[in-house]
């Protein structure tokens, strides 16, 4: 094997996510930019709750968890919710940002800090237990753990602008580049988070012509299958 092959493959391996303690069930909703998932999700969590799944291994009422992750993260950086909104990964940045930033000896620390953060702040909800993660990378920090439903939910570019365009009144246009952006964005952010190792899902949806309620529906049957699954194995 060649050498610089072998250290990659170390280099991996000394990267992979340590896996917390996690009581009760993770579910984490993976997607991209404008595939408009959050009333499903929130429907989800309240159906979870009303008939109490998986409630037999851990009483605990699930909790939808999404902006809360960057709030608590704020507090802890003592950085504001703006930045960490507009945060673009020191590899991502131009060469003249790239310079500057090697130069101010008082730079933004978000780079060295993030990722840290946010593992902390994910890991105290994983080991929580009941939640139901929207986004926030928490599909690769819950990589191992063996009562984690890691689910992604896809929909096309056209599908995703034109929702974007409507939801916010936009020309169609212009939430084209939009959707792009902030797409190409939150890509770069999950591949910081990551490291660029591969994250494995469970279940793979594509929403593209079902509605939220049908959405929620299929989500909720996917956590019954992985409630059913994990009392077996008890």
């Amino acid at each position: 094997m060649e050498p610089d092959i072998y250290n990659y493959l170390i280099d991996i391996e000394n990267r992979q996510v340590k896996t917390p303690e996690s009581k009760g069930m993770i579910v984490t909703l993976s997607r991209k930019f404008g595939t408009n998932i959050r009333p499903a999700a929130e429907k989800l969590v309240k159906q979870l709750n009303d008939d109490q799944v998986g409630f037999d291994m851990l009483k605990r009422p699930w909790k939808l968890i999404d902006k809360t992750v960057l709030y608590q993260i704020s507090k802890e950086l003592k950085v504001g919710i703006d930045k960490l909104n507009e945060f673009v990964p020191i590899q991502n940045k131009s060469i003249f940002e790239q310079i500057m930033y090697g130069l101010d000896i008082y730079h933004n620390k978000l780079d060295d800090n993030l990722k840290d953060a946010l593992q902390t702040v994910v890991n105290s909800y994983l080991e929580r237990g009941n939640v139901v993660f929207l986004g926030r990378g928490a599909s690769f920090f819950a990589q191992g753990l063996d009562n984690s439903l890691k689910i992604k939910v896809k929909a096309s570019d056209q599908y995703r602008s034109t929702q974007y365009a409507l939801k916010n009144d936009l020309p169609k246009n212009y939430a084209i580049e939009v959707v792009k952006r902030k797409a190409r964005k939150r890509k770069n952010f999950l591949k910081f988070i990551s490291q660029a190792i591969p994250i494995t899902y469970d279940e793979i949806i594509d929403r593209e012509h079902i509605s939220n309620d049908a959405l929620a529906d299929e989500l909720y049957t996917l956590v019954k299958m992985k409630e059913y699954e994990m009392l077996r194995n008890v």
